[in-house]
């Protein structure tokens, strides 16, 4: 596949310890490590349909609650028999985002800066977030056409023939989508969850009415045919698991040729060889809890289809076993989040820059750079609190108490100006570092909220405003913010696929510098997360750098540099960033 050229890291410490099981006996020689070219140059945005646009009525779930409407209020048909917010109906709750919306809102996107989509689930299920499919074959109605035919389509289909699967009016909506974003530009790669199902999935409908008779018996982790009972994925019984067996991973043959007929259905739609009007790559829900002999069959044969597709897994930790070229190309990088998030949004934990830069110095060493270019560099998703609520409640271990319900001291209000001022310099962080930035739909716009289900409030939109939430708006400058840092990064290719070596770390002041570096240009990259204003001085020479982001004539942070300066003595205002560049 084409490549970039990655200028690599200075020599680091040694990786940390893999925590994941060894290696299949059976695994096939580790080839050299490649990742998409493209996605070295990607800025990520992740939308949950449900929650993003509206754009077509007639396929609205019924009921659905109006776009606006204050969140914590129960609509008249919510909270019945008792039901507080959290106890069951927030979690039933559906506003009728649907493809149409994304479509109409791609210009949005394009003035944004994003060049790559990841969807959370879109295929038929009967929650918002998608995760309980009932078939994989199809996209669900309610993000479609507003017709209901997937009773109708499926009926014509056998779920063990992929000779008999149509396309119906909704499949077609979201062909219709990706065609469009792909005309425009745009990456897409969708959420594939391979690890279990819904409970209306029509292959776990028939073992339950079949029992040991049913075709698809194999499929499920049955532990009792009589009383009839079987293992949900973490305890859940709304979503049966697969069988696994070391081996194979999936354990079933025929559940394993269901999932690759739908894995070429999604990338190669025609199915004519050409993959060009399939979707991009996959998003891997808990792909842990598939033993890797699965994966690394799967990944040959998505390669297969598309050498130039992206895998990305959802692993929260250090993960180089993954990433050794057999499976995934990234993961979604957690650790990132963490420990830029411990420097730049807590308080009594704060840790210094110098900690900073040797955690992410040891996250880098622990992949090559091809992986490390396009690891998903994340701040918060559909799983977390948003990232300037994190930085609103500080000082909690990462992932921990980050829900209202959960925890009554954790608070879900709007948050400070400080708050969001340090929620920029994360971004400005983001579009600087190696790896390939991810933004949680609405992060741009402002939006804040506890871990779900107050991650996943609908969109913010201008043209919709006023919303009934007080607070609740669109917030200019910090839209600004990203079109800006996002256009930093589009501009500069040092800044996507060149090398990092730091020039500062100034724990007293709270302030970390480095370079990123390609054949043709050097950028400078300094961050305040001081709230004090600073001199710095930086032994670069001070001939032929332009500053870029922060200067008096680019300003970004409110109370930014009264001057320019130069590297060798300029000022920073606390809480902010600044960039130069030289050309080589």
């Amino acid at each position: 596949m084409p490549m970039a050229t990655i200028i690599g890291d200075e020599p680091g410490p040694p990786p940390r310890p893999s925590e994941n099981p060894p290696v299949p006996e059976n695994a096939p020689e580790i080839p050299m490590v490649r990742t998409p070219d493209w996605a070295k140059h990607a800025i990520w945005y992740q939308v949950m349909v449900e929650r993003f646009r509206d754009g077509d009525s007639s396929n609205d779930p019924d009921p659905a609650v109006p776009w606006t409407a204050a969140w914590y209020e129960a609509a008249p048909w919510e909270g019945r028999d008792g039901q507080t917010f959290y106890e069951h109906f927030i979690f039933d709750r559906h506003y009728g985002g649907d493809l149409q919306g994304l479509r109409d809102q791609l210009p949005y996107l394009e003035s944004l800066g994003v060049n790559a989509i990841y969807l959370n689930p879109i295929f038929q299920a009967s929650t918002h977030h998608k995760y309980n499919a009932t078939d994989y074959r199809h996209v669900d109605e309610h993000f479609g056409a507003g017709v209901p035919d997937f009773a109708e389509t499926i009926a014509r289909e056998r779920l063990d023939d992929p000779t008999t699967w149509t396309w119906s009016k909704s499949d077609l909506v979201f062909l219709d989508f990706l065609r469009d974003a792909k005309r425009r530009g745009f990456r897409v790669i969708l959420d594939g969850v391979f690890n279990h199902v819904g409970v209306d999935h029509p292959a776990f409908v028939d073992v339950k009415e079949r029992g040991v008779e049913s075709p698809f018996a194999d499929w499920f982790s049955i532990r009792s045919w009589d009383p009839f009972e079987y293992d949900g994925w973490a305890g859940f019984d709304e979503l049966p698991a697969f069988r696994k067996s070391p081996e194979h991973g999936i354990a079933s043959r025929t559940l394993r040729d269901h999932l690759a007929a739908v894995t070429r259905r999604w990338m190669d739609p025609d199915g004519d060889g050409d993959p060009a009007d399939g979707i991009d790559g996959w998003r891997l829900d808990v792909p842990e809890e598939v033993p890797m002999s699965f994966w690394i069959e799967w990944c040959r044969l998505v390669r297969d289809i598309n050498p130039d597709a992206y895998i990305v897994g959802e692993i929260w930790k250090t993960a180089p076993h993954w990433l050794d070229g057999r499976t995934f190309d990234a993961v979604m990088n957690y650790p990132f989040a963490e420990a830029a998030l411990a420097w730049i949004g807590h308080d009594r934990m704060k840790i210094p820059p110098s900690e900073l830069d040797r955690r992410l110095g040891e996250l880098r060493a622990a992949y090559p750079p091809e992986v490390t270019a396009v690891m998903q560099n994340l701040g918060d998703s559909h799983d977390t609190d948003r990232l300037v609520s994190k930085i609103f409640n500080p000082d909690r271990a990462f992932e921990e108490g980050n829900r209202e319900q959960g925890d009554p001291t954790y608070d879900g209000g709007k948050p400070t100006e400080e708050c969001y001022r340090r929620a920029r310099l994360f971004a400005f962080l983001q579009m600087t570092s190696p790896g390939a930035p991810m933004i949680y739909y609405g992060d741009e716009a402002g939006m804040w909220g506890s871990d779900d289900p107050n991650n996943r409030k609908p969109m913010l939109w201008k043209d919709l405003e006023p919303y009934d939430e007080p607070g609740q708006a669109v917030m200019p400058e910090h839209l600004a913010f990203y079109r800006d840092a996002i256009a930093l990064r589009n501009d500069h290719a040092a800044l996507r696929t060149g090398g990092i070596h730091t020039v500062l770390v100034d724990d007293d002041r709270d302030i970390w510098a480095f370079l990123r570096e390609d054949a043709n240009e050097t950028v400078l990259v300094v961050l305040n997360a001081g709230s004090e204003a600073a001199r710095v001085g930086l032994d670069l020479g001070d001939d032929g750098w332009t500053p870029v982001f922060g200067a008096p004539d680019t300003p970004h942070f409110p109370g930014d540099a009264p001057e320019a300066g130069t590297p060798s003595s300029f000022p920073i205002a606390g809480i902010s960033g600044r960039a130069w560049v030289r050309a080589r």
